[in-house]
């Protein structure tokens, strides 16, 4: 036969042709392609192929899911089947039902393949990955299946748009419909049609809140999955077009199709309106009555570089606080803040009111005057910053090979890049102000009129502004703030890039027995 000899392999040390080992894959999409497609045709077209080359099939393997996902439960299998034992090859119907893989991912296995001395085989064509030559085919090929993965995507997603616009409804419903694959139409799911009227009910005519209806929802029974009732459930059943017949998408493409009477109604259009008026109005209510001058300025840690925010605690009929928290109790590092507002904002005013008065007055908030000491201190801080962002770019060209070494999964190294990307952002940005404001030291035009007129537009704070007001001034004068547990320094940016940071004290705590309690 053609391919007989050449798919052979010699043992040298006993001079006599052997056959070559090969696992199978075979793989298909979707459960739908599984039956139309048949993966029971390709494992007999590769079985009758392998035969016929005197190969000895020595494992097979199968996916029904999407070639674009590198860990699936068969590849993974063939991967390991590869690393353990003595394979060949891997013989697949086309290559594409082994790749189309992202760059790095397609890496991966080519990696994998490689190290394990197994070549790539299709009926007719075998590729060695230690010829480069045959890898960029091999590449090439890899590039071309992606291509043709997005077209399918853009082909479907073509067909859902136009499936959207003729009224026939895809995807899971609503718990409260049932839907029917062969006219592609709703109907009311019984089972659970009440909930909608009986979450109206309580917060039109009782004026409960989200989070006191999922209490009552959970007095009566569980979600469908099980799981008890949340204030995120109830919200999305209030806001939901769905409930009075609308169905509403937006697509990738930023194009959002809107269809009338698809869902049977459970609430009128009249009575929707009504609950998003009165959600607007308790926002904006909300809004005006609690304005925290920090709300618009991102918080960070001192200790611990974890992103802070401002919590309210308390009832609204007795008395209400709020607090600069952690966003998730960090028990782990037992880092966790809890600064009452009150400790704040009467001193962030005085600060802003000082600086504004006079140099002399400012300097308790900002530092003005510069001498050698101060130089060199920043020049040490260059030199840290510089060196804080070589690491972490270093650290990000290690990703690859601990990925292609098996470190990693492709999951892991993707969130490990976003963080230290960010990372590295913050560094580079940090090592830009640091620069401009020794040059503008040493220059010696770093002063307080240059301070002054950066803080000019909150001349009359308090006089002319609102709270609200206040609180969007203070976030665009002072983006980001770092909390320490005396002091709060607030970060600013000057027109020619020099840093500016305020030094905001903080008071003692005048409700220490509160404080413990809202900490527990």
């Amino acid at each position: 036969m053609k391919y007989a000899i050449e798919f052979t392999k010699i043992d040298k040390t006993r001079r006599k042709v052997t056959k070559m080992k090969t696992a199978i894959y075979i793989r298909v999409s979707t459960k739908l392609q599984e039956n139309k497609y048949s993966l029971k045709a390709q494992k007999e077209e590769l079985t009758k192929y392998a035969t016929s080359q005197g190969w000895e099939i020595v494992g097979e393997f199968k996916d029904v899911d999407s070639g674009g996902k590198l860990d699936k439960a068969g590849l993974n299998a063939l991967m390991d089947f590869v690393e353990e034992a003595n394979v060949d090859v891997v013989l697949c119907i086309d290559q594409d039902r082994l790749s189309r893989l992202d760059t790095i991912s397609w890496e991966f296995l080519k990696s994998t393949l490689r190290e394990n001395g197994v070549k790539i085989a299709e009926p007719g064509n075998i590729t060695d990955l230690e010829n480069e030559d045959e890898e960029f085919i091999s590449d090439i090929k890899n590039l071309i299946a992606k291509r043709e993965k997005r077209a399918i995507v853009r082909r479907m997603m073509r067909g859902k748009r136009q499936r959207t616009r003729e009224g026939k409804g895809w995807g899971k419903p609503p718990m409260e419909y049932n839907y029917d694959k062969n006219t592609g139409t709703y109907s009311i799911n019984e089972k659970w049609s009440w909930v909608i009227p009986f979450i109206d009910d309580l917060y039109l005519n009782k004026g409960l809140s989200d989070q006191l209806i999922a209490h009552e929802l959970n007095k009566i029974t569980t979600t469908p999955r099980g799981k008890k009732w949340s204030d995120v459930h109830v919200r999305k059943k209030l806001t939901n077009k769905a409930y009075h017949g609308l169905m509403e998408k937006t697509f990738s493409n930023g194009e959002t199709i809107t269809v009338e009477n698809v869902y049977p109604a459970l609430r009128t259009e009249q009575t929707y309106e009504k609950i998003q008026d009165i959600r607007k109005n308790k926002f904006r209510r909300r809004k005006e009555e609690y304005p925290q001058l920090l709300r618009r300025t991102n918080l960070t840690c001192a200790k611990c570089g974890k992103k802070l925010a401002i919590h309210m605690s308390g009832d609204r009929n007795y008395s209400i606080h709020f607090y600069i928290k952690h966003q998730k109790k960090e028990t782990q590092n037992k880092c966790y803040v809890s600064i009452n507002m009150l400790r704040v904002e009467n001193n962030l005013v005085k600060a802003i009111k000082a600086i504004i008065t006079g140099e002399d007055m400012a300097k308790k908030y900002i530092q003005l005057e510069y001498d050698e000491s101060d130089l060199k201190k920043l020049e040490e801080d260059i030199k840290t910053t510089n060196n804080l962002k070589n690491d972490v770019q270093a650290q990000i060209d290690r990703l690859l090979p601990l990925y292609l070494k098996g470190s990693w999964s492709e999951e892991q190294l993707d969130k490990q890049k976003a963080f230290l990307e960010n990372e590295l952002k913050v560094h580079v940005n940090r090592l830009k102000q640091l620069k401009a404001k020794k040059d503008i030291i040493r220059s010696n035009m770093f002063n307080y009129d240059m301070v002054l007129q950066y803080l000019a537009v909150a001349e009359r704070f308090e006089v002319l502004l609102t709270k609200e007001e206040q609180m969007e001034m203070i976030g665009t004068l002072f983006p980001a703030g770092t909390v320490y547990d005396d002091h709060i320094i607030l970060h600013g940016q000057l027109p020619n890039n020099v840093p500016l940071e305020v030094n905001i004290p903080i008071e003692a705590d005048p409700f220490p027995a509160a404080s413990r309690k809202h900490n527990k």
